[in-house]
């Protein structure tokens, strides 16, 4: 993968399209406009932002650019030629006559190569921000110590075969254009400790952090399904599945086992899958999985989708062994759910408490019953039955209660029920993905919904059609009310095939491998604007992003008449 040109010098450009190396939960990240994020660092472990970056200088002219109170600093942009992902970062500059190429590899250790043509002469100054990834800094007590070959400043250490000259100094006022935009804490100063400087050869750069080691990586080819892999490796910490990056750096149930199927199970990852369900299954309380950990059991859908994945696991494992151990958490989460704290029974059907779906801001509370929540729940009540268990419904009676959610005047199905909500939104193709509806209502939604909704990187969470449609993304008031979310394109070609429409594969994900060259380099946004051109938004690597398109990628047939795209 390979950027160049006239683009690089286009901050509005440069500035979407950024890198991410990750290895166990830690990461190395930036744009090509420099960190546009509070969460762009080059040295991130443990929930910390240590190292921000590198302020580079080739022969007097600055390299890196920046964002200040005063104003933008994009004079290193003109000096960048060419970028390559293949798969690590290389940059190739041109500054006052000379010429630099700079490589970058993160494996918990930072290392940076440069190399010289002629005599060019190289500063390079180390910026400190050594804070969590949600906040900001702007006091520093920090003693930079000298040590043979480099510096220790706080708890970095950086070593270098470039002579380092102590210069403690702050650089004041960094501003963060997207946490600006988002409404965040945007504004802080950075610490540096120094500068390393030589002229004229190749140069080392090694940045550790106190208590980080190496972790080892396999290196993928360029192929489109290998730069999937590897973005689906970087979501894989321990026994758990991470949401995303850069500010969901801990494992969410819900997204966990929405995610695991693509991430685990249709790479035949089959240990690693039974490491998760696990794990997760010792956190069951009262019938719920925990939404966030750390963090409360307000989920109503996360359980039922642990139940959803563990059939997927059985479907490509052939384990029935594995299954008959997970059926006292089957067993705990059928029997304990419809009298937990976030839903009850009411009828066959469940009603949830607000703000307990994935649709879970203050904008779309959706207490009631949800239409993807009680096809879940339909789903897990035949699961529980074919293990033998005793339900408080039976999924036959649940199923004929379903068809309820019918609105023949949007000729789909309601988004939610008591009370009614007729909104057009994507979360009917989860029911229809799972055959829960009639053959002649699913095909006249998936009508509906592929009219509305579908975009080429995705489904609209909310029809152009409907007041309080946001055709850009702004934060919680449109995140779920137009925003386009890629991963909800794996349930949607699972409901094409479902009702024998037979979709195109490579016709609908072809934008979304596209992407993997803008943005987040090499991996899949978290959603993306519902109007043309689709700006991509959010975190710009989500682990269900990656998960349900690798999954559509490497579990279903890429053929087909094209009846669904």
């Amino acid at each position: 993968m390979i950027v160049a040109g006239a683009d690089l010098r286009d901050r509005r450009v440069a500035s979407r399209k950024e890198f991410l190396l990750v290895s166990g939960g830690n990461w190395a990240s930036s744009s090509l406009a420099g960190n546009t994020r509070k969460y762009h660092g080059l040295l991130v472990a443990g929930g910390r932002l240590l190292l921000s970056g590198l302020d580079e200088y080739l022969d007097g002219k600055a390299l890196t650019p920046a964002a200040y109170a005063g104003g933008d600093d994009d004079r290193g942009l003109s000096h960048l030629h060419g970028v390559s992902l293949d798969p690590d970062p290389v940059f190739w500059y041109r500054a006052a006559g000379a010429a630099m190429k700079k490589s970058i590899r993160f494996d918990g250790i930072l290392r940076v190569r440069y190399e010289i043509e002629g005599e060019g002469g190289l500063r390079v100054a180390p910026l400190i921000a050594d804070r969590g990834i949600h906040e900001v800094r702007t006091e520093y007590a920090i003693r930079p110590e000298p040590l043979p070959g480099g510096v220790r400043a706080g708890p970095l250490t950086l070593r270098s075969d470039m002579p380092f000259t102590p210069a403690p100094c702050l650089y004041r006022d960094v501003i963060y254009p997207e946490d600006r935009e988002r409404g965040y804490a945007f504004q802080e100063h950075l610490y540096c400790p120094g500068y390393f400087s030589g002229r004229g050869r190749a140069f080392r750069l090694e940045v550790t952090a106190d208590g980080v080691g190496p972790t080892p990586s396999p290196l993928p080819d360029t192929k489109p399904v290998s730069w999937l892999d590897r973005a689906a490796d970087s979501f894989l910490v321990g026994d758990t599945i991470l949401a995303g990056y850069h500010w969901f750096p801990e494992p969410w149930g819900r997204d966990t086992f929405v995610a695991l199927p693509g991430l685990l199970l249709c790479r035949g990852r089959f240990e690693e899958a039974r490491a998760v369900f696990r794990w997760f299954s010792r956190q069951i309380r009262g019938g719920l999985i925990p939404n966030r950990v750390p963090g409360g059991y307000t989920s109503s859908d996360a359980p039922l989708w642990f139940v959803h994945a563990l059939e997927r696991y059985v479907e490509l494992s052939g384990d029935d062994a594995f299954f008959r151990e997970m059926r006292g958490a089957v067993e705990e989460i059928v029997g304990g759910y419809p009298g937990s704290a976030v839903a009850h029974l009411d009828g066959a059907l469940v009603t949830v408490a607000p703000r307990s779906t994935w649709m879970d801001t203050p904008h779309t509370p959706r207490a009631g019953k949800p239409v993807e929540v009680n096809a879940l729940w339909i789903a897990a009540l035949r699961c529980a039955e074919s293990l033998g268990i005793d339900t408080p419904v039976s999924a036959d009676e649940a199923q004929s209660a379903f068809s309820s959610f019918w609105n023949d005047d949007a000729v789909c199905f309601y988004d939610l029920l008591d009370p009614d909500d007729p909104a057009v939104r994507p979360n009917q193709v989860i029911a229809l993905a799972l055959g829960i509806p009639d053959p002649s209502r699913a095909r006249r939604a998936l009508e509906t919904v592929g009219r509305e909704l579908l975009t080429p990187f995705g489904l609209r969470t909310l029809s152009p059609r409907e007041e309080g449609y946001a055709g850009r993304f702004a934060g919680d008031r449109t995140y779920h009310n137009g925003t386009v979310w890629p991963w909800l394109i794996g349930p949607y070609i699972d409901a094409l095939r479902q009702y024998g429409l037979s979709p195109r594969t490579d016709v609908l994900l072809g934008p979304l491998l596209c992407h993997l060259a803008d943005a987040g380099l090499g991996t899949i946004s978290e959603c993306f604007d519902g109007d043309p051109p689709h700006r991509p938004a959010g975190a710009i690597s989500q682990a269900w992003s990656v998960a349900e398109v690798l999954r559509a990628v490497l579990c279903t047939p890429s053929g087909g008449d094209g009846d669904g795209a």
